[in-house]
């Protein structure tokens, strides 16, 4: 958790020292417009699954802890990314504290790593609410440890990494000249391997594939010309993901709903207009 809210801390002071640009053009829904933003989002976040399995039928779930994103992001109205299509692209590196949790001797652990990027397209470019859609690629990398404390410990560690894509559709809505409402859903699949070590019990690696969901919603306050602030509750769904089974001896699969409470700064880092 150190690390967490050093890192968040970070975040935030790269984005209130960000270079000024014109950003309220951007709010007035100008369409000459190409800036970079860097937003850092950070805050709680509680899991109901996935659950390690331990003999005796005894089941671990961890109970959560922070989260912490970084994105750094592009917006092109006019001339447009990628051959003109796409009006905004990010790049974003991802972490959550999934927790632990104990019972009896057992000890259970989890972190999620994630980067993915975001292409996205207004559907309507001069709109001041603006619609979009886009596509979102990841790759996820999840460090799990499962221990065993009596009788000498045994500790199984298991690795795995997921690549998928998501479909994304988001709103955003002014409510008054300086606040805005976001919606956002997203869907698509992924596929996944893991890898395990073991000093006890054999344990067999397994492949895993699935669906993937996600819902959002957040209120943002523009401070200046380059700074907003606001805050965000969000839902992110796997319907597989990888868990130990001791008493089978293998990989197992289990779903896993994120909720994610925080709060993010976005500020403008640089800006061009024609």
């Amino acid at each position: 958790m150190r690390k967490f809210f050093s890192i968040l801390a970070a975040g935030a002071a790269l984005g209130l020292a960000a270079t000024p640009a014109l950003a309220d053009d951007y709010a007035n829904a100008r369409s000459d417009i190409d800036f970079f933003y860097v937003e850092i989002e950070g805050g709680y976040a509680g899991f109901d699954g996935p659950e390690d399995m331990a003999p005796g039928g005894l089941v671990l779930e961890p109970d959560g802890g922070g989260y912490v994103t970084a994105t750094l992001g592009h917006i092109s109205i006019e001339n447009g990314i990628i051959g003109g299509f796409v009006d905004r692209a990010e790049l974003w590196g991802h972490y959550q504290d999934q927790g632990d949790d104990a019972v009896a001797t057992f000890t259970s652990e989890r972190d999620y790593w994630e980067i993915g990027t975001r292409f996205q397209h207004y559907n309507d470019q001069y709109a001041r609410n603006k619609t979009m859609w886009g596509v979102e690629p990841f790759i996820g990398f999840v460090d799990g440890t499962f221990r065993n404390v009596g009788m000498g410990t045994v500790t199984i560690s298991h690795d795995a990494t997921l690549f998928g894509a998501m479909v994304s559709f988001e709103a955003e809505r002014y409510v008054t000249d300086r606040t805005v409402v976001s919606l956002r859903g997203a869907a698509g699949a992924y596929g996944g391997s893991s890898d395990v070590t073991s000093n006890g019990p054999a344990i067999t690696d397994d492949d895993f594939s699935g669906f993937r969901g996600q819902f959002a919603t957040g209120i943002d306050v523009r401070l200046n010309r380059t700074v907003k602030v606001g805050a965000v509750a969000r839902l992110d769904y796997f319907s597989d993901m990888p868990v130990v089974n001791v008493p089978a001896g293998a990989m197992d699969t289990d779903h896993q709903l994120g909720f994610f409470i925080g709060a993010r700064l976005r500020a403008v880092l640089a800006g061009t207009y024609e």
